[in-house]
């Protein structure tokens, strides 16, 4: 039986009585009506599932009592840090949601040169907020246990800083002609990769020539051109089969790692 799932602030894990608010007591109560004794899945998006029951439930407040804490199995062996110049409209919506799917640790907006929103000084707070909405949503959903960290939007500079805490860069560039490939240089198991794309109008050269400067190493896409949001989920999905949970590699690792002896291919 799959229990049903929901978000509890990690602070409430060890408080006497945990609860349960805002949104999620609605969805509980008013929309799934379920009451005192129903079994419920929780996750505080650290890392961390328990296994609970409902003790009381009303739309303010609905109060549990965790039985179990178990360690959710769903995340990545590596950690993908995503930085996605700002596309128009509602463009970043989706992406934060399919690439929290994918299994994005990080989530770093710039504004780049061709950029078409363009920054304010009031900043894009209201929309941080609205990502990390989504990203709870998306969480949830796909049943990972870590919901990825959005960081402020800023510029090229901001990314190619937080290159530094990785252990591999790639920016891909339309102009790339060669498709996606590693050099035997980088290393086998990188535990932290930056992923960088471009705004809808691509790169332009200066912003090139800091990412050379860095040291990252330049990507393509094949032959065709891609829109900015195709090519960010082409990069996150090319880099969790080759280093992440998406490929062979991948598989057998996480099975090994939820106490599994992964089968070889016939």
């Amino acid at each position: 039986m799959v229990l049903r799932r929901f978000y509890m602030a990690p602070q409430m894990v060890h408080h006497p009585q945990p609860e349960i608010t805002g949104p999620e007591a609605v969805h509980i109560c008013r929309v799934l009506r379920l009451s005192a004794g129903d079994a419920v899945e929780l996750f505080d998006g650290t890392g961390c599932g328990y296994l609970a029951t409902i003790v009381s439930a009303s739309s303010r407040r609905v109060q549990v009592t965790i039985e179990e804490t178990r360690t959710l199995p769903m995340e990545s062996p590596v950690r993908i840090s995503l930085a996605q110049a700002m596309l128009k409209d509602r463009k970043m919506d989706n992406l934060i949601r399919q690439l929290t799917e994918l299994g994005i640790d990080r989530w770093i907006p710039f504004y780049a040169a061709r950029s078409i929103p363009l920054a304010t000084a009031k900043g894009p707070g209201a929309r941080v907020t609205r990502w990390e909405k989504i990203a709870h949503e998306a969480v949830k959903q796909c049943r990972r246990a870590r919901v990825p960290r959005i960081v402020p939007a800023g510029d090229l500079r901001g990314a190619i800083a937080a290159a530094g805490s990785c252990d591999l860069a790639i920016i891909f560039y339309e102009g790339q002609a060669e498709a996606f490939d590693i050099p035997a240089t980088v290393p086998a198991k990188p535990n932290h990769i930056l992923v960088v794309i471009g705004p809808e109008g691509g790169f332009d050269p200066a912003e090139m020539g800091q990412a050379q400067q860095a040291g990252w190493l330049t990507a393509g896409l094949g032959p065709r051109i891609l829109r900015a949001e195709t090519a960010s989920l082409a990069a996150c999905t090319l880099v969790q089969y080759r280093f992440g949970d998406m490929g062979p590699t991948g598989t057998a690792e996480l099975e090994e790692k939820n106490g599994r002896t992964p089968v070889a291919n016939s």
